[in-house]
């Protein structure tokens, strides 16, 4: 008989991944740099915060992003361990939903000063790389997508302001 797959739920978060996480927890301003200049500085406000209050011990972190712009959808993501049995070491799963309706899942990493989140999708596959400054308090992202999952493509870039930290310790 074999093992059931466990889903996330049914697996404790480890206390050193969720530890990870906490170079994004506080607030941050952010600025979206588009190719199209209809779209550029698009503001927005970005809040990381664990599900419960305390030190993450629901094992979920929060993203709620909001953006001043039309042509950007405000967004709410639940970050977790990723506890499937193909994950890579250190992963965490990005699951996210916009004011559009849409809702999506993608792979994350954070390691080292470098943010990571992929999704490899039919049709469009989106790659977004973000590098902490050194004092942790700007992320420069990439965002680049995909229709055939080969060809690489520059969609926008955008950057993270820290406004205030949240000490989760």
């Amino acid at each position: 008989m074999t093992q059931p797959i466990p889903k996330p739920s049914d697996v404790p978060a480890s206390a050193s991944a969720l530890k990870r996480l906490e170079p994004l927890v506080g607030e941050w301003t952010t600025v979206r740099v588009h190719p199209d200049e209809r779209f550029n500085s698009a503001p927005g406000r970005t809040r990381f915060e664990w599900l419960t209050k305390g030190k993450g011990s629901s094992g979920f972190l929060v993203l709620r992003d909001e953006v001043e712009h039309p042509d950007f959808p405000d967004s709410v993501t639940l970050i977790g361990v990723d506890a499937t049995a193909n994950a890579l070491p250190d992963a965490f799963t990005y699951h996210y939903f916009d004011s559009r309706g849409v809702e999506r899942i993608y792979a994350m990493s954070l390691n080292d000063g470098i943010w990571k989140i992929w999704r490899d999708a039919p049709g469009f596959s989106q790659r977004f790389t973000g590098a902490f400054s050194d004092d942790g308090n700007t992320i420069r992202v990439r965002l680049e997508k995909s229709r055939d999952g080969s060809t690489w493509e520059h969609d926008f870039d955008m950057i993270y302001s820290r406004v205030r930290a949240v000490k989760t310790a």
